[in-house]
C-alpha cells in the first residue's frame, strides 16, 4: 500500500507535537491508531522514522527527510486548494479561445479587452483561423470555445447563435459598378471574384447564396486574408464579398464601394461553439454571458 495523505498528516502531527499521545488528542484519534499509522509507514519502506530517547521521540535521518517533503507537499496542496478557489471566484483562470478570421480580427480583440478590464487576472489566449480549422481545434480540445462565421458540419459541436452578420458585395471606387450601386444577377457572373479560401465561412456563405439564386460566378483569386482581399479590390483587380464588420473604415473613406445585387443578400449568423461533452467552467459561462451583453448594448 502506498503512502496516503492521512498517514502523512499523522506523521507530521507527531513531528510537530513531539509525542503520539499529543498527536492523538489533536487529531481526535486513539494513541494505538496513531502508533499503527506510524508503524505501517515504517514497515512499508523498511525504515525507522523515530528513535525513542528516554521518553522523547527523536526523528531519524529518514524521518527528517519525510518531514521536509511532507511540509512541501502540504504547502503545494494548500496552494492548489487556494488556486482552485480563486478560479471558482473568478480571481484567476485561463480560457483558450478560437475565432474565424473576420471575428478574430475585427470583433474579438475589443471584446477581450473589455472583459479583462473587469477580470484583470484572467488569461484569454486566442487563435485565429478559418471556420473549419477552429472546429478541428474544438474537436481536438486545443481550445475551449470558438466564435465562427461559417456553418458547422459536426454533430459533436454545440452551436449557440451569437450575432447576425451580412456580407457586403464591394468594388473599387474606380470600378464601373461604383456609380450604379445596384446590379442584377447577370452582372456578377461576368465579373472576376476575389474570395477567401475553401474552409472559410465567408466562402461557404457566398457560394451557397449564389447557388440558391442560380448565379454563375468566376473566381479569379483565392486569398486567406481579408486585408489582402480589400487591398486587391481597392486596386480594381476584381470584386468580393466581405463582412460588414471588416470594411467600416474603407466604406467611410470611400476607398471601397458597397454594391447591391437586386434580390440577393448575403446573410449569415455568427455562432459560439464548443464541444458537446465539454464542461463549461464558471469562467467560460461568464465570458459567453459577457459576449451577449456587450454586443446587445
Amino acid at each position: 500500500m502506498d503512502m496516503n495523505f492521512r498517514e502523512l498528516n499523522i506523521f507530521l502531527s507527531v513531528c510537530e507535537l513531539g509525542s503520539m499521545s499529543e498527536a492523538a488528542r489533536h487529531l481526535y484519534m486513539t494513541q494505538p491508531a496513531i502508533s499503527q499509522a506510524i508503524s505501517e509507514l515504517e514497515g512499508e519502506y523498511n525504515i525507522k522514522l523515530f528513535d525513542r530517547i528516554g521518553k522523547k521521540l527523536v526523528l531519524t535521518h529518514a524521518g527528517e527527510i519525510l518531514r521536509d517533503y511532507g511540509k512541501k507537499i502540504n504547502l503545494l496542496l494548500n496552494e492548489a486548494e487556494n488556486t482552485l478557489r480563486d478560479i471558482s471566484d473568478m480571481k484567476m483562470g485561463k480560457l483558450k479561445l478560437g475565432a474565424s478570421r473576420t471575428v478574430g480580427t475585427y470583433l474579438l480583440p475589443q471584446l477581450i479587452g473589455e472583459f479583462l478590464k473587469i477580470y484583470k487576472n484572467i488569461e484569454l489566449p486566442f487563435y485565429i483561423d478559418n471556420t473549419s480549422e477552429i472546429v478541428k481545434m474544438i474537436h481536438e480540445n486545443e481550445i475551449d470555445l470558438g466564435i465562427v462565421e461559417g456553418p458547422i458540419h459536426s454533430d459533436n459541436i454545440e452551436v449557440k447563435y451569437f450575432l447576425d452578420d451580412e456580407l457586403y458585395l464591394i468594388c473599387s471606387k474606380d470600378h464601373n459598378w461604383a456609380k450604379k450601386k445596384i446590379i442584377n444577377k447577370d452582372d456578377l457572373s461576368l465579373e472576376n471574384i476575389i474570395i477567401r479560401e475553401v474552409g472559410s465561412g465567408t466562402r461557404e456563405v457566398f457560394e451557397n447564396t449564389l447557388k440558391a439564386h442560380n448565379i454563375e460566378y468566376n473566381i479569379k483569386l483565392e486569398l486567406n486574408s481579408t486585408e489582402a482581399i480589400k487591398r486587391a479590390v481597392e486596386a480594381n483587380l476584381g470584386v468580393s464579398v466581405i463582412s460588414k464588420l471588416a470594411i467600416k473604415e474603407e466604406l467611410k473613406s470611400s476607398r471601397l464601394v458597397k454594391v447591391e445585387i437586386d434580390g440577393v443578400k448575403f446573410l449569415r449568423q455568427l455562432n459560439i461553439i464548443y464541444h458537446k461533452d465539454k464542461y463549461l467552467s464558471e469562467l467560460c459561462k461568464k465570458f459567453i454571458d459577457f459576449l451577449y451583453i456587450s454586443t446587445k448594448t
